[in-house]
């Protein structure tokens, strides 16, 4: 049995100021059709039932989620109380589902990622399933890398492992995990032709997770062990707030993944992205005859290569400008320099503060 469990806790700080402590991108509807959250539900739809999908949340968000994702049992909601991180994240989903069928599969995935090719990634994840289902492996989708991404982290592509039930999808062993390298670093992947991006979705059994946050995690295992014992009382809030207060946080890259030796990677062509910034958003909008990427109401003259996001009652007019992100909200007017959007989180420091508050 397949079990999506999708990773909606984030905070989006890179997309302010659209995206919002109170209303992460993960909610955003960037289509005008569907929200990244709704997408991805959507997506594993089309694999699975409504009742075998978990989405893990945090407090804050999970009415959101409630009115976003109607179709979806509240039981499989899974709330954690205060933001940990990937690894405690995966760790509460996983304990949820110990308690469902210790057997079955986890498709572990981020609720705001873009895929253009969809059929080509559940394949892969078809692919990925078989896989996991006979091996004591974690398998992971390496996306083929089209350009030096310094946002994105690696994965080592080792040896072939031949005999793997896996839909004639090639398998890998991962020969390492990269965090986001230097330009000139991410250069040198590429051109090896062996490096991938990784992609964050992590596919394995339930039991082999467990095992695995057991050997590399144990005082998070022992949380998750105390937790298990409250799933279904009427004291399984309160147990997992008290756990939560003493968990670290930490990503499952850092946690398992880079220390592990069973982790397994298929290479995966799908037209993914991460959306973890303006300039990938304006990617994949259309673009003017002057390279302009513009969502609202927008005149300009002799601007050009600009991503121009608006609302649909305030006009955003420019003159004379290039290479620049300007977003408009209710509140907020952001500039900056396309080149420098992976520095929007430095912003939103500043926007913490206790004058400014508000404004995040």
């Amino acid at each position: 049995m397949i079990f999506p469990v999708i990773m909606a806790g984030g905070t989006g700080t890179r997309f302010w100021p659209k995206s919002r402590s109170r209303f992460p991108k993960q909610f955003l509807e960037f289509n005008q059709e569907e929200s990244l959250l709704q997408a991805t539900h959507r997506r594993f739809s089309a694999l699975v039932p409504d009742h075998q999908i978990y989405v893990v949340t945090n407090k804050r968000y999970s009415n959101r989620v409630n009115t976003q994702l109607t179709s979806l049992p509240p039981a499989n909601i899974i709330v954690e109380p205060m933001r940990r991180d990937t690894a405690s994240c995966i760790g509460l989903a996983t304990t949820f589902l110990s308690n469902v069928r210790k057997e079955g599969v986890m498709v572990i995935v981020p609720s705001d990622h873009h895929i253009s090719r969809e059929e080509e990634f559940l394949d892969t994840v078809r692919a990925a399933v078989q896989t996991a289902t006979v091996t004591d492996c974690i398998v992971t989708l390496g996306i083929s890398p089209t350009e030096p991404k310094t946002g994105y982290g690696y994965i080592k592509q080792g040896e072939i492992r031949d005999g793997m039930p896996s839909s004639g999808k090639r398998v890998y062993r991962a020969a390492g995990f990269t965090e986001k390298p230097n330009l000139e670093r991410a250069q040198e992947y590429l051109a090896a032709g062996n490096y991938l991006w990784n992609s964050g979705i992590f596919i394995c059994r339930v039991d082999v997770m467990l095992e695995a946050i057991a050997e590399h995690m144990p005082k998070l295992a022992r949380s998750l062990d105390r937790i298990s014992k409250f799933i279904g009382t009427p004291e399984q809030d309160s147990e997992i707030r008290k756990c939560y207060r003493d968990m670290e946080k930490i990503s499952i890259d850092f946690g398992i993944m880079e220390k592990a030796d069973n982790i397994l990677v298929i290479p995966c062509d799908c037209g993914w992205d991460d959306v973890g910034s303006w300039s990938v958003l304006g990617t994949m909008l259309p673009r003017d005859s002057y390279g302009n990427s513009v969502r609202g109401l927008h005149v300009g003259i002799d601007t050009s290569n600009c991503i121009i996001i608006g609302g649909d009652s305030k006009l955003v007019a420019t003159l004379g400008i290039e290479d620049l992100i300007v977003v408009q909200t209710r509140d907020v007017v952001m500039v900056c320099k396309r080149d420098r959007d992976q520095e929007v989180k430095e912003l939103v420091k500043l926007v913490k503060s206790p004058e400014l508050r508000k404004f995040w």
